[in-house]
């Protein structure tokens, strides 16, 4: 690839191949295929990259410059060994519209593990899978999967975890994995979260927070992002993480949104959950 046309149109088709493959057969490949490519003399991790390559019709650019690029056996120790799973229980029980429950990757299973990449031009989804069934866990709105806490959730909320200092703010609570990481730090003195839905607020106030050591420094709003942010001081907060949509499709109009009241709140550094996938779709 050598024109800046020909990096788009390649940038253009692994997402929408890789788009597909998520969306319609993400568990596609399993231990018995990767046994039986790795048997003809490549490693675990390349069976899988070509096992992927053939689901989504690579062709010789996408399977030399793209997947090597993107692909990631996990090791499902370094996320078990995690302090929130580690330290929060869930228990098998429902509140409302939503319910506690647990979801799980299978062997070989792809998803998406962390924001976007970039280099020369291209766009590398980064992408990631386990050798053997990994749990985590869920809450489900009216029998849907609605809010985990998945690998990609860690990965993605590091940085913004380690940037957290001093009196910190975040919009949308989840099952409130950011904030109760936050509160590891001896840095950060207090956490606001602001949350639209009583629901989830419920939930959390009555299974997740009594867990949390520092409960005491966890303040929850029940409001609208929108409008607590109109009401906000400048130099109130030290830092604010963003985490109120789903994905970069929704994620585009709140990024847009927010931004414009950064000028205001000056004193305050704002991050943005995959901001650079957002930024990507601009």
């Amino acid at each position: 690839m050598k024109s800046e046309f020909e990096i788009e149109k390649y940038n253009g088709e692994i997402l929408r191949r890789i788009g597909a493959y998520l969306n319609y057969g993400e568990r596609s490949i399993d231990a018995a295929q990767v046994k039986k490519v790795s048997g003809c003399g490549v490693g675990k991790a390349k069976a899988v990259e070509l096992l992927l390559a053939g689901y989504i019709d690579a062709d010789e650019i996408l399977e030399r410059e793209y997947l090597p690029y993107m692909l990631k056996l996990l090791d499902i120790g370094d996320y078990k060994a995690d302090r929130y799973y580690q330290d929060i229980k869930f228990p098998n029980t429902a509140c409302g519209r939503w319910q506690f429950k647990t979801h799980s990757y299978a062997p070989y299973e792809i998803f998406v593990r962390d924001d976007f990449e970039f280099s020369g031009g291209r766009v590398l989804p980064q992408l990631g899978y386990f050798d053997m069934e990994f749990i985590y866990p869920a809450v489900y709105q009216d029998g849907v999967l609605w809010m985990s806490v998945t690998p990609n959730e860690i990965n993605t909320m590091a940085q913004p975890i380690s940037k957290a200092h001093g009196n910190v703010l975040t919009f949308g609570l989840g099952l409130g994995y950011f904030a109760y990481m936050c509160l590891q730090k001896k840095d950060v003195g207090h956490v606001t979260i602001v949350e639209r839905d009583k629901d989830v607020i419920e939930l959390f106030k009555r299974h997740i927070l009594p867990q949390i050591a520092r409960k005491q420094d966890v303040t929850i709003v029940e409001n609208d992002a929108y409008e607590y942010l109109r009401s906000m001081n400048d130099g109130e907060f030290d830092y604010a993480f963003v985490d109120i949509y789903h994905d970069a499709g929704d994620g585009r109009e709140v990024y847009l949104k927010f931004k414009k009241f950064e000028d205001r709140l000056k004193r305050t550094e704002f991050d943005y959950w995959i901001e650079k996938t957002i930024k990507y779709y601009l």
